[in-house]
């Protein structure tokens, strides 16, 4: 799919900020990370396309959780936070709890391969990502050397991804009831593209990365932003961010080149499914209390499901983008972008209606605004949060900081024991 017309000028906020203009269509790179509207002088596309995009009628009726989450947040850029000497508010020790994965029977026990999870991304690829930087006029900001053990950290923990999906059908953005329920092509093909990919070796890699970068065009080809259900697109941008993940850390040079092209594919998409959640503003009002949901439907936790997955899912797309850009140029390229979800573990990890019913009505929902995240997780409990909040406290609090907060045993669980502490 081509992101770009040629002889096209740039759009309006790039030409008065004086800033590049990547020039994608619908909207560039640039405007989609800013939230701002994308206006090409002289183009009617785009006043069609936002036309489209108000008379669309969606089949999903989605509620918000907290309209606090679109509240204005301090501007930062969280994923690289120049601040390196922030210390955790209290000493906590957020967890997850695997045991409801623990079913021998069940469908997605693939029995792959034992690699462990530190094999997943080789050093080699991060040396070779970083060997990509070009350093020539540019001056190393001084934390540089703080900030790396962070993001290498954060690189390892997003290349496992694909591997939990395919054994568990459920990771940090992808929920495994919504998963089934909606039998989505996109998630299944991607299934059967991780499943295949853990199984790759010398003898066969050639056909596991043909197999993956087939999908990823056949997903890309057939997926049109503007008239795809809520979600329909959110299952084709969880199904690229999986794509994207296996071909941007695989080490193979051709598959990762072409990744780079097709991630701002993944940022309008991106862009497209946070616009439809956040124009969505009916609140989960009284879900605090269990006598106001209503005993004998199940639409509010599926409703609950789909927003939660797509801020999940914006916050992971986002969270590789500046992985890697960081890897390969040496800073995040991302700018501010305000992000949100529940970091409890109680709710996103439930696997039925009656269990997040529960959890709704006796845990702290710890709907967390990224830029404000010392104020929502001071109110953590040990067990109350999973691996996307501890990757993002990793990023934001550092290595050491995370470690002390966790533990030795749950710093294990998640791969944290060992690392280079900075």
């Amino acid at each position: 799919m081509s992101m770009s017309l040629s002889r096209q000028k740039s759009c309006t906020p790039c030409v008065r900020s004086k800033r590049k203009c990547g020039q994608e269509i619908p909207s560039c790179r640039r405007c989609i990370v800013r939230g701002i509207d994308c206006e090409y002088v002289g183009r009617s596309l785009n006043r069609l396309q936002r036309s489209a995009r108000r008379n669309q009628v969606e089949e999903d009726a989605i509620v918000e959780p907290s309209a606090e989450l679109y509240a204005e947040g301090t501007p930062g850029n969280w994923q690289l936070q120049q601040t390196c000497s922030a210390q955790p508010m209290t000493l906590l020790s957020p967890t997850t709890d695997d045991a409801f994965f623990n079913f021998p029977s069940h469908p997605f026990n693939l029995n792959l391969p034992n690699i462990p999870d530190e094999e997943l991304l080789r050093s080699g690829v991060i040396d070779d990502i970083v060997a990509q930087q070009n350093l020539g006029g540019i001056v190393p900001l001084p934390s540089d050397a703080i900030l790396q053990p962070r993001v290498e950290f954060a690189a390892k923990r997003l290349a496992t991804i694909p591997r939990t999906f395919a054994e568990q059908g459920h990771t940090t953005f992808i929920h495994r009831v919504l998963f089934q329920d909606k039998a989505s092509p996109a998630l299944q093909d991607a299934l059967s593209a991780c499943a295949l990919y853990c199984m790759k070796s010398e003898q066969n890699q050639t056909l596991v990365l043909r197999n993956v970068e087939h999908k990823t065009r056949k997903l890309i080809d057939c997926t049109n932003p503007l008239h795809a259900s809520t979600t329909d697109l959110l299952a084709a941008t969880q199904a690229l961010l999986l794509y994207q993940i296996i071909r941007l850390f695989d080490g193979d040079i051709r598959l990762r080149a072409q990744a780079e092209v097709d991630q701002s594919v993944l940022l309008v998409w991106v862009g497209y499914i946070r616009e439809r959640n956040s124009a969505a503003m009916p609140s989960l009002l009284g879900l605090t209390d269990l006598q106001l949901v209503p005993k004998n439907s199940n639409a509010n936790w599926h409703q609950w499901l789909v927003k939660e997955s797509i801020r999940r899912t914006a916050i992971t797309a986002i969270m590789l983008d500046g992985t890697y850009s960081f890897l390969k140029v040496g800073h995040d390229t991302v700018p501010d972008y305000r992000l949100s979800f529940s970091a409890q573990t109680a709710l996103w990890n439930t696997q039925s209606e009656v269990g997040w019913r529960r959890a709704y009505a006796e845990k702290e929902h710890l709907e967390i605004i990224v830029t404000r995240w010392d104020e929502v997780i001071a109110k953590a409990k040990p067990d109350d949060m999973e691996e996307l909040g501890v990757l993002v406290m990793a990023m934001l609090w550092g290595i050491e900081a995370t470690e002390d907060w966790l533990g030795q045993r749950y710093a294990c669980r998640y791969g944290l024991e060992g690392q280079v502490t900075v």
